[in-house]
Order: C-alpha cells, then structure tokens, then sequence
C-alpha cells in the first residue's frame, strides 16, 4: 500500500479524482460540490508534504490559503448567500492579499525598486482571476470547464518552472473538477449553481502561477492569456445540446487560452522579467 500511495500518479491524479468522483456522486443533487475539487486537492496535499505548518514556507501558506477559501466558500453555499458584484470583489481582494502574503518572503528576494510592482502585478493577477472565475461559477458546467482548464494550464507552467509538486496539486485541482464534470455528464443532469464552485482552484492556480513566475524561469507575460480561461466558457451556450456535448465543448473553448499560456511559457522560459 505504501508502495502505491508512493506513486506520483497516485498522489497527484487517481486519489484525488477517487475522491472528489465519490464525493461528487454524493452531493450531486446540492450546492455543496466546491468540497469535491477542495478535497481532491487536500488530499493531494497530504499525501505529498503532510499538514505540518511548524515552517510557513511559501507552499504551506498556499495550502493553508487554499483550506480557508474552502471554508469560506462552503459557509456562503450552507447560508444560501446568493453572488453579488460587491460580494464578489470583496472576495477577490481578500484572495489577492492572502498570495500576496503567501509569496512575500519569494518577494522581499526583488530588488526594492521592483518589490511594490511585483507585490501589484500578484495581487491584480490574483484578483482578476478569482473575479472572472466566480462570475462563471452560477453555471455548474462552466465553472468545472474552468477548474479543470486551469489546473491543466498551471500544472504545464509549474513543471515549465522546474516545480514537480507544485505540478501535482495543480493536477489534483483538474482532477477534482475532471470528477465533478463527469458526474454531470454520465447523470446528464447540471448541478445547481453554487456559485462558488470555482473558487478553489482559481486561488490554488493563482497561486501556482505566481510562484512559478517567481521562483521559476517563466516571464510574468506569460501568465497574461490564464486570465481568458474562464471567459471562454462563456462562449459555449447549452441551445439544446445533449449534456456531455455542452461539457465537452465548454472544456474545449477553454482549452483555447491554455494552449496560448503553455506556449508563451514554453518558447520564453528563461526570458528576463
């Protein structure tokens, strides 16, 4: 057993898709399925580096950043708060203070003249995605579309940045989406729309980004074409299409900026910054 749960596959793909696919059979028929790509992330977490928080390193405040957005996400489903554009930009602020706060020690390693831009650039980045991302969160399809996309797209920049296991929570965060969009499209009923759903991986992937920008060899342009994943999946209308094809097509228009990302990231890594 210890063999396999030692496996990177193992740690990064089948758990948490195991995990997130029984959790998502369960609570199929609420607004609860955010605790399915939360949980497949968690436990990609645990079975790599643990819950020992003794050292805040800038990976430990990511997976403590991205325990308290699921709490709070799960709170707003069980009080039936319903999204608004105040809410929302509230929520997008305190995201992007929480990973400014995460990658400041990888910060203060700029030059002074550059600290405050970086510390902006992280917290804009991190704002608009989490706001574009909640916006397509009412739609059980788009917001797993773009869970899935994004995990996908920081998993290639991670690995790109020389980061394995910031790559397998990024997979876990695709894998845990891949397992709610399949429920859907196997019941060919959507979800109701918690609106939240996509949140946790938009601070997780937020996250990732920044910190393989940072600590990595990848240009911050590069990041620039992740912010159109989840406006993509607006382009895809359901317009009487069978369930499975909606997904289907939803995943693939958001596939279109992350093939972008990946791109840029790959033929400019070492760029200078």
């Amino acid at each position: 057993m210890d063999d396999v749960l030692g496996n990177l596959a193992v740690q990064a793909a089948v758990a948490p898709f195991v995990l997130a696919l029984i959790l998502a059979a369960g609570l199929h028929r609420t607004r609860m399925l955010v605790l399915a790509i939360a949980a497949a992330f968690l436990v990609a977490v645990g079975l790599t580096v643990g819950y020992s928080f003794e050292t805040l390193t800038s990976t430990r405040k990511l997976v403590l950043a991205v325990v308290l957005t699921a709490i709070v996400a799960t709170s707003l489903e069980i009080a039936g708060v319903s999204p608004r554009v105040r809410l929302n930009g509230i929520i997008a602020a305190v995201g992007a203070a929480g990973l400014v706060w995460m990658a400041w020690r990888v910060l203060q390693q700029q030059d002074a003249s550059r600290l405050g831009i970086w510390a902006a650039g992280t917290a804009g980045f991190t704002a608009m995605l989490i706001g574009s991302s909640l916006r397509v969160g009412t739609d059980a399809i788009r917001a797993c579309a773009t869970s899935l996309v994004l995990g996908l797209t920081a998993a290639a920049l991670a690995l790109l940045g020389a980061s394995a296991l910031l790559s397998q929570f990024s997979i876990a965060i695709a894998a845990g989406a891949g397992a709610v969009l399949l429920t859907q499209m196997v019941t060919a009923r959507r979800a109701p729309s918690g609106w939240t759903l996509a949140l946790p991986a938009a601070v997780t992937v937020a996250g990732i980004g920044v910190l393989s920008v940072l600590t990595g060899q990848l240009p911050w342009f590069c990041l620039v074409p992740m912010l159109a994943i989840p406006w993509a999946t607006r382009m895809v209308r359901a317009d009487g299409r069978p369930l499975w094809l909606t997904s289907f097509l939803t995943a693939l228009a958001a596939a279109v900026p992350m093939f972008l990302t990946v791109a840029v990231a790959w033929f400019t890594a070492g760029a200078p910054t």
